[in-house]
């Protein structure tokens, strides 16, 4: 079979080898051609050693991006190339970095050393698809296998326990029995990894189309890093609404809720309080009152540990601390909620709202999603009709507060707070000389 390759890598390939040296497309590029993906980047194998991969490519930019494991970046008409020589792997330190590389001049030797065998398959239009590992296999199959010994792939470098899983996740694929027992057995040496490192494999994998079922079956390895949640695993929630244990609702509202980062860490996270903050009554109802408080603390602290970038970890804090909230679609509620948390925030909490309610027991969903249903459909009218539910939106500012007498510093402020509140309520018109006259009333203005 052909794999479409772009111009400038098929012309890299061409000029290796017209300077004799074998060379590849392999990897994840063909991973995701044979799976009709759009490849993200294409990565080159080739027997040359990389002075001599620069010296074929004389005239164009080659940067040493990896001189010390072989690698070196083309680039070419604009679009980076990593060509890496063929090269067998020394002993690995701290389950992460190979002490050393060896050059080798066989391909299979290189493809040998690679983690899944769905990412050690290579092609070049002069020898077409070359398979040591069954990879297409494995493909078709779907399904994530380590090349060679799991245990041994995985006690190199743990970082491919997330990734393995984070495959699995992306790409709805299974993991292959032996690898999949190498992975949970091995989890604990993640510990050793950076946690940047796991930080972007745990977000891709909550973003995967296969997320629910991954977690499901793997949750022991995200519980290394987020000890936190094993709390959760065997939590029930002795209550009629719910007919899931806090982990298990946990993972249908991961899959419930759109895949976008700040949406599935708040599905996540949004229920982690819940074991601390149980009570059961003597009638054995189960009750969690302020798990969304506690659980915003803990949920600021894990993603502090894990190294989130601020706005980030303040989004997801935020959604999950204000879940739980019981919409009124009729009344102040929408255009007060707008003023506090913004159209975009709000949007954010209402797919966080639909997404837990759908995760709840089924007699109880279809009203309390119609009422969900019906605050989306006030809160989109207000911004429709550019109500004013933020200072920006005032028909007055700091300037004419100042102007009509109110004095400098937090008094100012203070006013146009208290002049949005009257707004939002719908208690005056956003109109100047309303709000002018709203000041006298209140005498926050000096005569």
């Amino acid at each position: 079979m052909r794999i479409d390759m772009p111009a400038p890598v098929r012309a890299a390939i061409s000029r290796l080898e017209a300077c004799g040296w074998q060379a590849y497309a392999v990897g994840g590029c063909i991973r995701d051609s044979l799976l009709g993906r759009e490849p993200h980047d294409w990565d080159v194998t080739t027997e040359a050693l990389p002075e001599q991969v620069k010296e074929a490519f004389g005239g164009q930019k080659v940067i040493e991006t990896g001189i010390r494991h072989g690698t070196v970046t083309l680039l070419a008409d604009g679009m980076p190339i990593e060509i890496t020589t063929f090269r067998h792997d020394g002993a690995y330190k701290d389950h992460r970095r190979p002490e050393r590389v060896e050059y080798v001049r066989r391909l299979q030797e290189d493809l040998a050393r690679r983690d899944f065998t769905v990412n050690a398959m290579a092609y070049s239009d002069r020898t077409g698809m070359i398979d040591c590992f069954g990879g297409r296999e494995d493909l078709k199959a779907h399904r994530m296998r380590c090349v060679g010994d799991p245990m041994q792939r995985f006690e190199e470098d743990a970082l491919r326990i997330m990734r393995c899983i984070r495959f699995a996740s992306e790409l709805v694929f299974t993991v292959e029995e032996a690898t999949a027992e190498a992975a949970c057995t091995l989890a604990p040496t993640l510990s050793a990894i950076a946690m940047e490192r796991i930080r972007v494999e745990f977000v891709r994998l909550l973003c995967g189309a296969g997320a629910e079922i991954t977690l499901r079956h793997y949750r022991r390895i995200p519980a290394v890093f987020i000890p936190e949640i094993r709390d959760t695993f065997c939590c029930d929630q002795q209550n009629d609404y719910h007919i899931y244990s806090v982990w298990d609702h946990i993972l249908h509202a991961v899959g419930q809720i759109e895949p976008r980062p700040v949406l599935r860490l708040a599905a996540f996270f949004h229920d982690i309080g819940k074991p601390v903050c149980k009570t059961v009554t003597e009638e054995g109802w189960g009750h969690f009152y302020h798990h969304e408080h506690v659980g915003a603390d803990m949920t600021d602290k894990i993603m502090r540990r894990m190294k989130f970038d601020n706005k980030t970890r303040e989004q997801v804090v935020r959604l999950v601390k204000t879940h739980g909230i019981v919409f009124q679609p009729t009344g102040k509620q929408p255009a007060r909620l707008l003023r506090r948390m913004g159209e975009e925030t709000l949007q954010q909490l209402i797919a966080l709202e639909r997404a837990d309610v759908k995760s709840q027991a089924p007699q109880f969903r279809a009203e309390r999603l119609e009422r969900i249903g019906a605050f989306e459909n006030a809160m989109q009218k207000l911004v429709k009709e550019e109500a004013c539910f933020s200072l920006r939106d005032l028909a007055v500012n700091g300037r004419d507060l100042l102007a009509a007498g109110v004095p400098r510093g937090p008094a100012v402020g203070d006013a146009l707070e208290m002049l949005l509140s009257q707004v939002t309520d719908g208690e005056i018109a956003n109109e100047r000389t309303a709000l002018l006259q709203c000041l006298k009333e209140h005498n926050l203005v000096k005569d």
